[in-house]
């Protein structure tokens, strides 16, 4: 019996043949993999491929003409990825510790006694449950009547996902569920998600035209399920598909038949790579918003507001006075959350380990206020605050898994304490948001498309990132999600707007090499504006650091815009490292005549004109500089290397003392030593430079020889300037 990665790796074997139309060659491992396998049916079937092979191979040696020759030759490509799959399957149920291949095993020996047809009846009829209950509220039947209906969810899920090739009769069951009236929206999405999941293990053609069938339901939170399943699946068998032309025709006439289609399947596009920095705003979270909370909280306890004999109630503006650090990291944290980012992982994380979560299905299951456990916690009776509470888990702020997270950690407090788990609101305040209107419009807008596409997004990351089985999963979340290529959503994808969108998306969440490249195709369209180049140009300089390159796109943007103060600084800036000191000097001139206070545009031209060797033009920049702030080092150090190279040395020492009795660096050290030589102090000179070259003599002598023309300039031998380096 071969092993796991035997199998995994004849599997990839296979597959390479195949996606290279090796046909012949992949038909005999696949002959020898079947050995292995005890299921007659796949090696019927793929001796019928055999079989069929062998003969369109005979009859074109015998140089017989068959135009159908084309497409059995593809049809038998497609069969072929299929059995190949069939046994990967099959052989894996029998090594494998995964759950897939575990419950697969489980449901040959001991078959569920329900099939999707019961399991449809029993499903069918929660809502006359429900409605039963509010006549007669009897509270036992309900407990039976949601144990059946969580039972028949389990074991629905666990039938699609497990069966990774639907007959005829399967896909016409199928159907009934996508076409149902009774069926719940939340029962027909979790549907949708196992199909999506099964297709991820395994691809069948029935099982997407389901799923593409299910992009035109009216319900919006199957809709939106179907289309970000549909997006993952093209994702994962991107090469695969455009082999199904019925598929790729099907697509075609979606988008002609779905208005705004295009918009929506962007927007999850746009949500997955928004998933992507997840991780950096966990971090953001974890070290920078919740110490910073924490300090701020720790503050206010040192600080009593009132006496203790006095009653303590605080001042309501004190609680918003997060001080100026924490209020901008707020601000940041909100607008992340208003673009779609995810800032409820970092703190939901933490709550993934309710029994709840160990069922595969529950990570899918939309939030469902009539759940058992649920009921638990909330009740079942309108008792206007449980109502209020069941209406903020409504607003559209956390997706599905939060909610039920958020729920089982209210289970654990009693219940006076629960609803600090809704951000301490009290009765008070939640009667004063229940009557504003923007909860209304909250709500509304948390049953759009793009909302609940975004929160089946989360939901989906988090089992890929939390569950305890992630690892036996491959995470679309971890690849590298360049769908604008898909040869099936290029069409949908591959539109100047959308890239834009894409490309900011990119430059946003600082993945600038991405960024660029979409930014370079906008411009081969010649699509690009001002923002663009002025993004091009600061990827370049930053990222790539191309110098050469940022100074084109600047100056592209400067052409759209002339005058535009960010663009002409940085534009000024890669000059001077480019060492174009006078287009340089152009642009810091610019700069201060629209700034004209600014001591970075002064110390620029000032340093600029340094390097053109215009020295008593330079000063005046430094002294202005001088004069505008005190202390200002930089000033400094300009004023006193001009004046020594305008070989006023003791103006130059004595800014040079003011710089070594503050916190000199090595070059203050090493231009101080220089004055002090050139000035007749040789001792003073060598206790310089010994202080310059400090720990790290090699960095020293790097410096101190770079120097050696200029000194001779000013009279000190080439002789004698290496010596000093044997005395020091």
């Amino acid at each position: 019996m071969m092993d796991v990665n035997s199998i995994e790796h004849q599997h990839k074997e296979v597959n390479a043949l195949l996606a290279n139309h090796r046909l012949k060659e992949a038909l005999l491992l696949l002959d020898a993999m079947s050995l292995s396998c005890g299921d007659y049916l796949l090696q019927q079937e793929l001796n019928g491929i055999q079989t069929s092979y062998n003969y369109m191979l005979q009859y074109m040696e015998q140089g017989m003409d068959d135009p159908e020759r084309d497409s059995m030759y593809h049809s038998l490509l497609v069969k072929a990825y299929s059995v190949a799959d069939q046994l990967y399957i099959c052989l894996l149920d029998e090594v494998s510790s995964h759950l897939y291949h575990r419950l697969r095993k489980q449901q040959k020996l001991h078959p569920l006694q329900d099939n999707l047809s019961s399991i449809l009846a029993t499903l069918e009829s929660f809502n006359d449950s429900i409605n039963l209950f509010q006549l007669l509220h009897d509270e036992e039947q309900l407990k039976q009547d949601l144990h059946a209906h969580e039972l028949a969810l389990k074991n629905m899920f666990v039938l699609v996902w497990l069966n990774a090739r639907w007959v005829s009769s399967d896909k016409n069951i199928a159907y009934k569920y996508l076409s149902s009236e009774l069926i719940t929206s939340n029962d027909l999405s979790l549907f949708v998600s196992a199909v999506t999941m099964s297709l991820l293990c395994c691809f069948d053609e029935e099982k997407l035209f389901w799923l593409l069938e299910a992009l035109y339901h009216q319900d919006n939170q199957v809709k939106a399920r179907a289309q970000v399943g549909f997006v993952l699946v093209l994702h994962e068998h991107a090469n695969r598909i455009s082999l199904y032309p019925g598929i790729v025709t099907r697509i075609s006439i979606i988008q002609e038949e779905i208005p705004d289609f295009a918009d929506d399947i962007n927007n999850i596009y746009l949500q997955l790579l928004r998933s992507q920095d997840t991780e950096r705003i966990n971090k953001t979270m974890n070290e920078e918003i919740v110490p910073e909370v924490m300090k701020n909280i720790q503050q206010r306890q040192q600080k009593p507001f009132a006496d203790e004999s006095e009653e303590q109630d605080m001042n309501p503006e004190w609680m918003f006075d997060l001080g100026p650090k924490l209020n901008n990291k707020m601000r940041k944290i909100g607008k992340l959350q208003l673009e779609g980012g995810d800032i409820n992982m970092a703190t939901f994380s933490r709550m993934k380990g309710f029994v709840f979560f160990n069922e595969i299905h529950n990570w899918f299951y939309p939030f469902e206020p009539m759940h058992s456990e649920v009921v638990k916690v909330l009740g079942t009776v309108d008792d206007g605050k449980s109502n209020k509470e069941m209406g903020l888990l409504k607003m559209g702020m956390f997706c599905s898994s939060d909610c039920y997270s958020l729920i089982f950690m209210m289970q654990q407090l009693p219940a006076d304490q629960r609803r600090l788990a809704f951000g301490g609101l009290s009765e008070e305040n939640m009667e004063e948001l229940f009557q504003d209107a923007e909860v209304e419009k909250h709500t509304l807008k948390a049953n759009t498309l793009e909302v609940l596409s975004r929160f089946y997004i989360q939901d989906l990351y988090r089992f890929f990132k939390l569950s305890q089985i992630r690892g036996e999963f491959h995470s679309i979340f971890d690849d590298d999600l360049q769908l604008q290529d898909n040869i099936l959503l290029k069409p949908l994808l591959y539109r100047t707007v959308f890239l834009r969108k894409v490309a900011d998306l990119y430059f946003k969440t600082e993945r600038f090499s991405k960024a660029l490249s979409l930014y370079e195709c906008l411009d081969a369209l010649h699509v690009a504006d001002k923002d663009i180049f002025q993004r091009m140009g600061y990827c370049h300089e930053v990222v790539c650091h191309d110098i050469v390159k940022a100074i084109h796109y600047y100056n592209q943007a400067i052409l759209i815009s002339p005058g535009n103060e960010w663009t002409l600084k940085h534009l000024a800036f890669c000059y001077r490292r480019n060492g174009s000191f006078d287009k340089a000097q152009t642009c810091f001139e610019e700069l201060l005549q629209m700034d004209p206070d600014n001591l970075n545009y002064s110390y620029g031209l000032g340093h600029c004109l340094m390097e053109q060797s215009k020295y008593h033009e330079a000063l005046q920049c430094f002294f202005k500089m001088d004069l505008a702030e005190d202390n200002n080092v930089k000033a400094w150090r300009g004023i006193a290397w001009c004046n020594f190279m305008l070989n006023k040395l003791e103006r130059a020492q004595s800014y040079y003392d003011k710089l070594l009795s503050l916190q000199p660096n090595n070059n203050d050290w090493l231009n101080a030593g220089h004055v002090a030589w050139c000035g007749g102090r040789l001792s003073l000179a060598i206790e310089y430079y010994r202080k310059a070259a400090g720990d790290d003599f090699q960095q020293f002598r790097s410096l101190y020889l770079k120097d050696q023309e200029l000194m001779q300039r000013k009279g000190i031998s080439q002789t004698d300037y290496l010596l000093m380096l044997d005395l020091i």
